[in-house]
């Protein structure tokens, strides 16, 4: 198992107090057999000698462990100021990192909006062939005429701040085997007993939308028809 080095020099320390304790025992055990009097009072001065070698050898290995300890808190701080310093330029990094990625995604969440603008943004409904009266003793229906047309709104939300540059419509009979682009109507247009009528309106949808509606009517009888605008838009 590893010592720490205050330890360590606390271990060094008293291993030197207590040989030097061992020598000077047998010398002045030795002197004091073979000599008088005189010689005992030198042994006592050997004794306070060694007691202060003794005092001498624990300040030292004091000094020494603190001195480690001292060193080894120096150390401990260092590290902690430099790691905190990292810390910081790391924070920094990142925070900088996000800033860019942020404005980026903005950029490219803008490119987006524009783009969709430019394509349009598309609105349908499907309106269910007209029923009118039943024929009185009969069971069938009158055709309808355009008086029992139905009126519905197509609109299509866009940006509030979207300037309107374009609303196609189309109008086609459902299951028809035509393209959108074949579907193609101008407003007041009949179409197989329906039609766009009102030029497209702008209105309030929320605080960032609005919508552009247009009005279609239908009075066909044999089959239903599919209403649909495109609203194209300039972000600005």
């Amino acid at each position: 198992m590893g010592l720490s080095d205050s330890v360590l020099a606390a271990m060094i320390g008293a291993a030197a107090t207590i040989g030097t304790a061992l020598f000077q025992l047998i010398h002045n055990w030795r002197a004091n057999v073979a000599t008088d009097r005189r010689a005992k009072r030198g042994g006592f001065r050997s004794l306070m000698m060694l007691v202060l070698i003794m005092a001498a050898c624990g300040v030292a290995g004091y000094a020494l462990s603190d001195y480690r300890a001292q060193s080894l808190r120096e150390d401990t701080h260092a590290l902690r100021q430099e790691l905190q310093q990292q810390v910081k330029i790391l924070e920094t990094s990142t925070a900088r990192l996000e800033l860019v990625n942020r404005s980026a995604d903005d950029r490219t969440h803008a490119a987006e909006l524009r783009q969709q603008g430019m394509d349009g943004i598309e609105a349908l409904v499907q309106v269910p062939a007209c029923r009118a009266m039943q024929m009185a003793f009969s069971a069938e229906r009158a055709t309808c005429s355009e008086s029992d047309a139905t009126r519905i709104g197509v609109c299509a939300v866009v940006p509030a701040k979207a300037q309107v540059n374009e609303v196609l419509l189309y109008s086609r009979p459902e299951s028809s085997p035509q393209t959108w682009m074949e579907s193609r109507v101008t407003l007041g247009q009949e179409a197989g007993g329906a039609r766009f009528v009102d030029a497209p309106v702008e209105r309030a949808h929320s605080e960032n939308t609005k919508e552009v509606c247009s009005t279609y009517t239908h009075w066909a009888s044999d089959k239903a028809h599919t209403a649909r605008i495109v609203v194209k838009y300039l972000l600005l």
